[in-house]
This record gives structure tokens, sequence and C-alpha cells, in this order.
């Protein structure tokens, strides 16, 4: 199997150098200590001077006639004077969101040059590749469930068409001479580093480079936001019946059709997803801690102001324009909607705002920026081929979550402090690929802006992109080439999450236990001469969170991944694999290799019973059917895991059955090589059934159970010496936060 160029058996190898491919025969590897690893890409770089479109200094705000430094404090905060509220009345937008217009225009700029550089080039090269690739064009089976037959069809389908492969495109002669903007801190007395803005386009072939020193706030304006006219951000319902959703809210960086673009540099950015939610419209709804709103989306709509008692229709309860209560932040949003009114109605969501969203790409680079206190998702990026995620710290919630005027810790409306558990949904990283391909030309720069009338009512928002005149470029749509390395990762939901919703083939959704030819997350698929996998995850710390996972969203299905070299401190979860009958599909040929778990609450996590969500269902010939996605996890592989302190794991594939579906057993067929705890009596198996484990120096408590449909082939014993698997004595660093933003301490260092 493949991981045996990066992994030996507990009694066999391991490494003290720093190549991962180079072992000694006397020593267990060192997980968290490999500074070179000859499975990878070259490691980016940061521009040169030379190669910077447009610098940019902070600079105070002006508010009234004076101007306020932006400074961020030690622990990341703002002042509240940097960009204060007006209690009562709606914000100046010159106030809440100072620095959108000018970085935008120093992007736009720079997309505009780079695509006079080399947009052409890039078109005929991609153009040259599409129109071989559709003469040449091979098909593929695609198999699918017939309802009405209660039988298997297969189609044969051509395959989406790549254009120019993201390897091509990253060669020099694609890249424009000048192509950053340098975000840096004032050069003034006022010592100003900080930005303040609301929604970017980041252009195709631009990198946008956050300098050491540097923070880029989000406004905290929810005008900024809104994707539409009728489109509502905000909230934790759009409508009295229908939930809020964060496609209502644009992201704080957006990038569509992209070449060659980058979000870098040793600063960071801040959603301040723990900030009072203000208004530049003070007739737009906003929700109270109280549970009251402002006003409601159908008096907004009219230009108008409801009347007391009104129900809301944002999720609150009644409007009362004479509440003193504070306004809800988006962490307040987030965790009445999915703890709260969720928990109620099995309806209840949140609309807030994402950190950044990038669809469609080739070659998209995240390297060295800290990302902290995103509303939502921190970064969701779909159908890229070369997206590389290197250096990268995301910590939510960061110390500034903490920081509060009134000194009383900025609580949550229900009265608690921010933890790791109640800053929901608040992912790291959640790649996969897009929903179609596509042909469609670069988007070289972009506007996002909301006019709001003097006199109040529903705000003008024009969110446009313009587009290069080259020609259209091809996208077949899947995640390939994906290097997530060398990050440390604390957040409150999944630290990294591989989504294999979508499979961008039509009419190949994954329907039934057994799927088709294609998946839509493939490891193998296209893989570059510079690296040995397609799907790497390793080197990275991860802290808070749901650790490493593959779900909830398998419907069209995971395949080939390598995950080596990573160490889980105080998580949540550690290995996990998560779905259910209403998202589940083939989740196959997935390694972990080296890997140190310390006091997680689940060490390994592979369940096909996340939710309890309502079946979707299908149409064919006029007849509504029931769609079963059966979640099938099968030749997974752990080697050399080593677990430490208290846990528990839970083992489970899916029984026959199963709600009254009729499927058959789908059985969690996994090896486990040299997988033991430092104190077996400490780890509990608290779920195993319908699997078939295949076992060799264990020490978990996993017995074959007839009953429970568990086949074990080996024998489990304690007489195992957990040092001899991994070595773990430099698996866990402090958080390396910026400033005094860390929230898990310091110490000296190892000696």
């Amino acid at each position: 199997m493949a991981a045996t160029a990066i992994a030996m058996t507990a009694c066999g190898g391991g490494s003290d150098n720093a190549n991962a491919n180079s072992y000694s025969s006397d020593k267990p590897f060192q997980v968290g200590t490999v500074s070179y690893d000859a499975n990878l890409p070259p490691e980016p770089t940061l521009p040169t001077d030379t190669q910077v479109c447009a610098t940019l200094y902070a600079q105070p705000n002006t508010i009234g006639s004076n101007q306020v430094p932006i400074v961020s404090r030690p622990d990341g905060s703002l002042p509240p004077e940097a960009d204060p509220s007006t209690s009562g009345a709606g914000v100046a937008t010159t106030t809440s969101n100072p620095d959108q217009a000018r970085i935008q225009a120093a992007l736009n700029a720079c997309g505009a040059s780079v695509d006079a550089e080399v947009g052409a080039r890039i078109q005929a090269a991609d153009a040259a590749a599409t129109a071989a690739q559709t003469l040449a064009n091979a098909q593929v089976t695609l198999r699918q469930y017939d309802y009405a037959k209660q039988a298997y069809t297969t189609t044969q389908m051509a395959q989406n068409i790549a254009g120019a492969t993201g390897e091509e495109l990253a060669k020099p002669t694609y890249r424009a001479s000048k192509f950053a903007v340098r975000l840096v801190v004032s050069q003034g007395a006022d010592g100003s580093n900080g930005f303040i803005s609301g929604p970017l386009t980041l252009p195709s072939g631009v990198t946008l480079w956050i300098d050491k020193g540097v923070t880029l706030y989000a406004s905290r304006d929810v005008m900024t936001y809104l994707a539409g006219t009728s489109t509502y951000c905000g909230n934790t319902a759009v409508s009295a019946t229908k939930a809020g959703s964060s496609s209502n809210c644009l992201a704080l960086i957006n990038g569509n059709n992209l070449v060659n673009s980058a979000v870098m540099g040793d600063g960071r950015i801040d959603s301040r997803a723990y900030s009072e939610i203000v208004t530049s419209n003070k007739l737009y709804p906003l929700m109270k801690v109280d549970m009251t709103c402002s006003n409601t989306y159908a008096s907004y709509a009219i230009g108008a102001q409801a009347t007391n008692g009104t129900s809301c229709d944002n999720g609150g309860t009644v409007v009362d324009t004479k509440s003193s209560a504070r306004n809800m932040t988006w962490w307040d949003l987030a965790y009445l909607g999915n703890m709260v009114q969720n928990g109620t109605t099995g309806a209840g969501s949140q609309s807030n705002f994402r950190m950044m969203v990038f669809n469609y790409a080739k070659n998209l680079t995240l390297y060295r920026i800290t990302l902290n206190n995103s509303a939502n998702f921190h970064v969701v990026p779909s159908g890229v081929d070369g997206l590389t995620v290197w250096g990268v710290k995301v910590q939510t919630p960061t110390l500034a979550a903490f920081a509060n005027p009134a000194g009383n810790g900025n609580p949550l409306y229900t009265g608690a402090t921010f933890t790791e558990d109640n800053v929901k949904n608040t992912d790291a990283f959640d790649p996969g690929s897009a929903s179609k391909a596509t042909q469609v030309a670069l988007v070289t720069s972009g506007s996002n802006t909301v006019t709001t009338p003097v006199s109040g009512g529903t705000s003008t928002i024009a969110s446009t992109t313009t587009s290069s005149s080259t020609g259209k470029i091809s996208f077949d749509g899947y995640l390939k080439n994906f290097v997530f390395v060398f990050n440390h990762v604390s957040t409150g939901d999944d630290d990294i999450a591989l989504k294999g919703s979508n499979n961008p083939t039509p009419g190949s959704t994954y329907v039934g236990p057994l799927g088709n030819s294609l998946f839509a997350i493939d490891g193998n698929r296209d893989v570059r001469s510079d690296r040995k996998w397609g799907i790497i995850i390793a080197h990275n710390h991860i802290y808070w969170g749901h650790g490493i996972s593959i779900g909830s969203e398998t419907n069209s299905g995971v395949t080939n991944v390598q995950v080596y070299d990573n160490s889980f401190e105080g998580s949540e979860e550690g290995l996990r694999i998560k779905s259910d009958y209403a998202r589940g599909g083939e989740v196959s040929n997935i390694t972990y290799t080296n890997i140190c778990i310390k006091n997680a609450q689940n060490a390994l996590l592979f369940t096909p019973y996340y939710s309890t969500k309502a079946l979707p269902t299908i149409t064919q010939n006029g007849v509504t059917y029931t769609k079963y996605l059966d979640p099938n996890f099968h030749d997974i592989t752990l080697n050399n895991v080593r677990i430490m302190g208290t846990s528990n794991a839970k083992l489970q594939g899916f029984a026959a059955n199963t709600g009254g579906s009729g499927n058959a057993q789908l059985p969690l067929t996994m090896t486990l090589n040299n997988v033991v705890a430092d104190n077996a009596s400490a780890v509990t198996m608290s779920a195993m059934s319908d699997a078939n484990l295949t076992i060799k120096g264990v020490n978990l408590p996993i017995f074959g159970s007839t009953s429970d449909n568990v086949t074990v082939n080996g024998q489990v014993t304690q007489a195992v010496d957990p040092s001899k698997v991994v070595d773990c004595s430099n698996a866990f660093v402090d958080f390396p936060a910026i400033g005094q933003s860390n929230l898990f301490g310091s110490t000296w260092a190892s000696q």
C-alpha cells in the first residue's frame, strides 16, 4: 500500500531526521519534527518587492472631524473608538467600512494589469487543451439506480473538459511580472496597523499579501454583506417559515474563476464574529439579545418601520424599538439558530458571512496567513485544481473574543463566555468539488457596494465582477492536487473536512450502496508530477475542533486520501469519517499514518449515523421516490496511531435495513496496525457495530460480537509498548499565535 513510503511498523522503523522518506531502523517516527517532505511540491514563497502592483498603508478611521487610529490591541481586538456604533440609528458607512473601496480598487487595477500581460497566454493554452480534450474525449460509464425498475442502469457519458491543467498554468510564462497587493502598517505617527473592510473580490492572478503586524478586520455593518435586495443576511430566519443560510451573505473574500491567485503573508484576518452587529440602514432588521427585533423584513422592503409588538420574521420574537438590549453578534445568531431553534424545529440556521469562498480555480494558495473568528466557515474552496494550504494558522475564538469595554468577557446572549463548543459552524477548511463543470472567463475585478437611502428603505446593492475579454477557460469542477500541510488549526467545528457532496460530472450523483465509476473527490485524479499523491493532509497541529474529517456529505464519494504526521491536542475529535443515510456514499482507500492524539474527546470516530436529517427525494417519470444514500466506509487503514490520555472511540458500519430502506449491511472495513493507547484502560469503545476489522499490535478494547455484527481478524493485546509505535515527544507545541492572542498559554522551549 502507498502508505508504506511514509510509515514503518511499530518495531521496524521510524526516523529522527527531517525527511519523511528517510528512516533509520532503530527509532520510531517522530511526529511533528518534519521540515522537508519529498512527497510534497515546493513550498510557496512570498512575492518580492518588484512583484507588487500596489502597497496600501493602514490609516486612521475618519469619525466626524477626528482621525482615530486603527490599532490592534495586544489581544488582537480593536478598541471601541476604532469603529463606534450609534445607538438607535444607522452607522455611517465611512465609519463602519473605511477601507473596502481602496483595497478593492487596488485589487482591480492589479487584476486588469495581470490580465493584460498574461490573460491571452492563459486563454490560448486553455483553448488548445480544451480542443484536444473535446476531440479525444473518452467515455466513462456511470451507474445509477432506477427506482421504477428497482435496478441499476449504466450510461455512457463524456468526461468533463478540464482545459489546461493547473500544473501547466503554474509555469512562469502564465504569471504576470507584478501580481500582488500588499497591506502594510502605517508609516505615520498614528501607528495604525489595521484595515476595516466589507466583502472583497480577489481577481484572477492576484495575490492579496497581508504583511506582518497587519490585521484585516471585517466590517461589523450587516449591509455590506447583503448578497441581493431580497436576500437577507444576519438572522436565523429569512421569513416566517424559511431558515437562514450563509448563502444569503457575501463572504469577506470572494473568488471565482481564477488562475494563480493567493492570499498570503504573516499578518492576519479577523472576521470579528464576537462583535455586535451594526447597520448603516436604521430600518434593516437586527435581532437583539433579549430576542426582540428592530424591524421586520416586510416593512423594510417598503421603507417602513413596523409597529412595536409585530411578530419578527428574522428569527426573533416581536419588534421592540424601545429595547435597550444590545444587538446580537454573529456567534449569537449561530448559537441561537443551531443549538436552540434547530433543536426545537429542526429547521433553524444562521445567515452569517463566511471568511473566504472560492469557486473554480487553477492554482489557489493560502500561505502563512492567520485566520481568526469567522462568523461561519473560514475557507470554502470548490472545484480547485491545485489547492495549497501551507503554514496557515486558524484560531477561533482568540483572546480578542473576550475583550469588552465593560470587562465582562463579552459573553454570548445566553450569558456563557465563548468556548470551543459554542462558536458554532466555524469550520476552518471545507474543500470539495463544484456542482458542475463550466467554461467561463476569468474574473479580473470586482465591486461590492451598498447604497442606503437617506430616508431609509431598502438599500441598492451592487455586487458585480468584470471578466477577461480574452475568452473562456475550462474547469472540470473537481478538487484535485490538494496539499494541506504545516498548518496549526483550532476552531469551534471541523478543523478540516473533505466534502463529497457534489460530483460535477452530469448524472454521476451517488445513488445506492454501490455507487458509480466516478468519485467527487479522488486523490488519484490527475496527480501532478511534483507530488506523490493528489490529496495530502500532513504535518499539521490540531487543537480545538472536530479534527481531520471526511463528510458529513459523502453522497458523491471520497477516495484515495493520504493523512500522515499529524498531532491532535485537546480536540473534540481526532480522525473522523461521518455521514448518514440522507448524505451517505462511498468512502474508501483512506490511509492514516503516524498520528499522535492527546486528550481528545473522541480519538477515533467513524460513524454512518451522524444525524437524522430528512431523506432527499428524486422524481423519475413523474413519480417521486425517497432516496436512501447509504454510507459505505471501506478500505480504511490506520498505521502507527498513538492515543494519550482519556478518550473514546467509535467504529460503526451501516446496519442492514437501516431505517427500513432494505439495504444490505455495509460494514466498516478497516485495518488497524499499531494503534495503541498509552493507557488502554483510559480509552472507551463507546460504540462498535457492523464492522470487519483487521488488527495487529492494537491494545484498544476491540472484540468481535455476533450480536453487533463485528468481525475481528487478529488479537488485541495490552502487552504493547506505545513508545515503539510512534514518538510523540515533540508532537505537541504551543499554538503560535500573534502577540498575546494565544488561548493555549506558553511554555519554555524544550531543551
